[in-house]
């Protein structure tokens, strides 16, 4: 089996004084209150803290590249303020492993901060899983040098670069995923790699699922203005260069 995928996560913990309130002004039964409890208290916090841990989850996963264990094909980090079980679980591949943490000091922490916890986090959980499952620690701890190198900085381009119909310039598109967004830019170049024009096109969630149906084709269109095609074809941005034909 091979380990690719990495994330973290804030396991929902019951609040039983709001389950209380829910049962009393809902007159709704114990299981139903649970559920409503997540919904209104503590879902969005989950899908925010994911959110915001993508950009280095994300980071590592695309360094990483792939390696091969026993039976493990995702590391998940259960998030929680007090660990009440060491344990950890493999339940289909998934290894989980808790760590402690506290939400509310991760929620006023600057963009480079939040990067640097969440790869702490993240490393601190791989430490447990390497020992409890008897794997070399050095690939691991490899990515988190390089992260830690490039200043915890996720950028990458996404597919190839093009040449213009003319062959006087290339196009690519560049991706920077941070905490708080994904960022889509389309960068113009010289056919001798000198770049002269670069403009985001595209803000979104920070999230594969949210930012990846844009990345459908980069084409150019003329020979001075390239689009980014999304993947069901009906969308597209475009950037030209009609000011520098002279």
């Amino acid at each position: 089996m091979l380990l690719k995928e990495f994330d973290l996560v804030l396991p929902y913990i019951v609040d039983q004084e709001n389950v209380n309130s829910i049962i009393k002004n809902q007159k709704c039964e114990y299981n139903e209150a649970i559920k409503l409890d997540y919904e209104l208290n503590w879902k969005w916090k989950r899908r925010s803290f994911r959110l915001e841990t993508r950009c280095i989850t994300a980071m590592y996963e695309r360094l990483f590249g792939k390696y091969k264990t026993k039976d493990c094909w995702k590391v998940l980090i259960e998030c929680v303020d007090h660990i009440s079980d060491e344990r950890i679980v493999n339940i289909s591949g998934v290894c989980s492993v808790p760590i402690q943490f506290s939400l509310n000091e991760f929620g006023v922490k600057s963009e480079l901060e939040k990067k640097r916890t969440t790869l702490r986090l993240l490393m601190d959980g791989i430490e447990k899983l390497t020992i409890y499952n008897n794997w070399d620690v050095k690939p691991f701890r490899e990515i988190a040098l390089q992260i830690e190198q490039l200043g915890y900085v996720n950028e990458w381009t996404w597919k190839k670069t093009i040449k213009s119909p003319n062959k006087m310039y290339n196009a690519k598109v560049i991706c920077h995923h941070k905490v708080e967004s994904l960022d889509i830019f389309i960068s113009i170049m010289h056919s001798d790699g000198t770049q002269i024009l670069l403009k985001k096109v595209i803000s979104e969630l920070p999230d594969e699922f949210a930012y990846a149906r844009h990345l459908g084709e980069l084409k150019w269109l003329s020979d001075f203005e390239v689009a980014l095609i999304n993947k069901k074809g009906d969308e597209k941005v475009s950037v030209t260069l009609e000011q520098i034909r002279s």
